[in-house]
């Protein structure tokens, strides 16, 4: 039985282009349950355009129906072909399961396109989810679970050692049953992109404002079509978190006058979330990779709330990653450390006024 996108259910901003589904944003998904033996997806990608250590891939849940799936994913699947055939599920006997796909790379690397599925037996119907609220995350590399399989000073960034399933962003979604939606990406700021110490200018052709209004501005390049707004009636938050500021700090430096250019972006970007998302509440962090703009964002913050007093906006600064906890791939948060970032917010979340 030939499955289509439209009898599944689908997490994060997706787009839709010449009848594939692209779920390329960190950690969205599709899901559906079956009762049968055998599952398998199309997924297309764009290998063509990546190296080897950039190429897409994706992770897949298996639960009974009436259970949680585990915490990580049980399977997953580099996307090496333009259509990759990856077998979900198989068994000897016929089972009733329900299974998510997730993209656990991030959308700056290989795409992942849902083109058909095929099961052998019959749809079921899913639980109705129970989500006790809506979140949205805006971020970077961190949230997009940067390195987190890698070592500090072994590994490099590769998209085999990025796992989304393993990052705070969706940690916190679990503790709290929350629904998601994330936009994330690496090396991202306001102010400028992740800069070397020897750069005196911005990098700053792709840059969150320049981003997150799109439902996937990168997939639209790659497919040569205009970008598509993202139609915020689909997916309306109740908190919106944004962990930024850790990219721009390569190029601030300290500085006057390059704080002042971040501070006048960051909260620009707090007003167009807040007049897209007026009733969501905005949490904004730093912290974990350096602690540099934090007073920056508090700075930010304070100039928005001056203008808008009724919104609902608070800071949170993580601590500063412990080299007892491990540090991951160039010096990023180790799995451990996503885990207390994801303790820290989920009781932010929860305490939340």
């Amino acid at each position: 039985m030939t499955i289509t996108k439209d009898q599944l259910t689908w997490k994060g901003r997706c787009l839709d282009s010449d009848g594939v589904r692209f779920f390329n944003w960190t950690a969205s998904s599709f899901e559906f349950a079956f009762t049968g033996k055998k599952a398998v997806a199309c997924i297309t990608s764009d290998p063509e355009n990546w190296k080897k250590e950039n190429l897409g891939w994706i992770g897949v849940f298996v639960a009974d129906l009436d259970k949680d799936y585990h915490l990580q994913a049980d399977n997953r699947f580099e996307l090496s072909e333009k259509e990759n055939q990856c077998v979900l599920f198989e068994s000897d006997t016929e089972k009733t399961v329900k299974i998510r796909v997730m993209k656990i790379s991030e959308n700056a690397f290989g795409m992942a396109g849902f083109k058909s599925l095929e099961i052998d037996g019959n749809l079921k119907e899913l639980p109705a989810p129970n989500y006790s609220m809506k979140l949205e995350y805006i971020g970077d590399s961190i949230t997009c679970g940067y390195g987190i399989d890698g070592v500090w000073e072994k590994d490099v960034f590769r998209t085999d050692i990025e796992r989304a399933d393993k990052g705070y962003a969706y940690l916190t979604a679990r503790k709290l049953n929350a629904d998601y939606n994330m936009i994330s990406w690496s090396g991202i700021g306001l102010s400028s992109t992740y800069v070397d110490p020897s750069i005196e200018l911005p990098e700053n052709n792709w840059t969150m404002p320049r981003t997150w209004p799109y439902t996937d501005k990168h997939a639209s390049i790659l497919l040569k079509k205009d970008p598509e707004v993202w139609d915020s009636s689909k997916y309306k938050p109740d908190f919106v978190i944004i962990n930024l500021g850790t990219n721009d700090q390569s190029w601030t430096r300290d500085k006057e006058e390059r704080t002042l250019t971040f501070i006048n972006l960051y909260r620009g970007l707090i007003e167009e979330v807040h007049r897209r998302s007026p009733e969501a509440k905005i949490i904004c962090c730093l912290g974990v990779m350096g602690q540099l703009l934090c007073p920056a964002i508090e700075t930010a913050v304070n100039k928005f709330k001056a203008e808008f007093p009724s919104a609902k906006i608070k800071t949170l600064t993580f601590p500063v990653q412990l080299e007892s906890d491990g540090i991951a791939a160039d010096w990023h948060p180790s799995a451990v450390t996503h885990e207390k970032m994801s303790q820290k917010l989920s009781e932010f979340i929860k305490a939340f006024k």
